[in-house]
C-alpha cells in the first residue's frame, strides 16, 4: 500500500505524537514528585481553647487558619515550636514529625504579672481562710506523680494540679510559687507565679489561690 501522505504532513503528525508523549511523561513525573512530597509530612496540633495566640516553629511564625486548636502540616523531623500569649511567658517545646502521624501539644499559660489582693485581718472571711492553711499543702497524689529531681521535690511546701489541668502542677518551694509540667521530657516548662519570702498557697479554685507569706495573706489570680 502506498502511503499518500505528504512527508511534510506525517514529520507534523510525529511531533504531535512526540509532544503529547512528553506532555504525559511530565504530568507523571510531577504526579509522582507531589505524592511523594505530601508523603513526607506530618500534622502538629495545638490543643488550646485560646485564640490569641503567637505561633512560631523553628523561629517563624505561622498564621493558624483556625483561631482554636490549630493545626499545621509539617515536614517529617525535627521542629521547635514557641507558643506566646501577650502578657504571659512564654511555652516551648520540641517535636519530631513523623510523616503521616499527628502530634499534639497542649500548652499552658502563666501570666507574667498577677492580680490579686491583701486579705486584712479585719476581712471577715480572714479566720476561716487561714484555716485552710492547717491541713496538708502537698497532695500525696500529686506528688507522687511529680517528675521532678529529688532536690527540687523536697523543697515542696505546697502543692497541687493548675487550674484543671492534671499534666501541670503548680507548687512552692523556697521564695516562690511555680508552674511546672509532669512530663520531664526535652523541654519541661517551669515558669514563675509569685514572688516572696518564703510563701506557702492553697488553691481558692481553678481561677485563684490563697498564699501566706509570712504575716501576709493574698488571694491571686492567675
Amino acid at each position: 500500500m502506498i502511503d499518500a501522505m505528504p512527508k511534510e504532513q506525517k514529520q507534523q503528525k510525529n511531533r504531535l505524537v512526540f509532544m503529547s508523549a512528553i506532555g504525559l511523561i511530565i504530568i507523571l513525573v510531577g504526579a509522582f514528585f507531589l505524592f511523594q512530597n505530601n508523603n513526607q509530612y506530618g500534622t502538629l496540633l495545638i490543643k488550646t481553647s485560646e485564640s490569641d495566640l503567637s505561633i512560631f516553629v523553628d523561629n517563624q511564625e505561622i498564621i493558624p487558619l483556625q483561631k482554636t486548636n490549630p493545626v499545621f502540616k509539617l515536614k517529617k523531623g525535627e521542629h521547635s515550636v514557641i507558643i506566646s500569649k501577650i502578657g504571659h511567658w512564654p511555652w516551648a517545646k520540641n517535636i519530631e514529625i513523623i510523616r503521616k502521624e499527628e502530634v499534639g501539644l497542649k500548652p499552658f499559660f502563666v501570666p507574667q504579672n498577677t492580680s490579686g489582693f491583701l486579705i486584712g485581718e479585719s476581712d471577715i472571711e480572714y479566720a476561716s481562710i487561714l484555716t485552710l492553711f492547717q491541713e496538708n499543702l502537698i497532695l500525696p497524689e500529686v506528688f507522687g506523680q511529680l517528675t521532678a529531681n529529688a532536690n527540687l521535690k523536697s523543697k515542696i511546701t505546697a502543692l497541687d494540679f493548675y487550674k484543671d489541668r492534671a499534666d501541670v502542677v503548680i507548687f512552692s518551694a523556697e521564695n516562690g510559687v511555680f508552674v511546672l509540667e509532669m512530663e520531664e521530657d526535652n523541654i519541661q516548662n517551669l515558669q514563675p507565679l509569685y514572688s516572696g519570702n518564703n510563701p506557702v498557697f492553697v488553691k481558692k479554685d481553678n481561677d485563684a489561690i490563697y498564699i501566706l507569706d509570712g504575716n501576709n495573706l493574698l488571694l491571686v489570680n492567675y
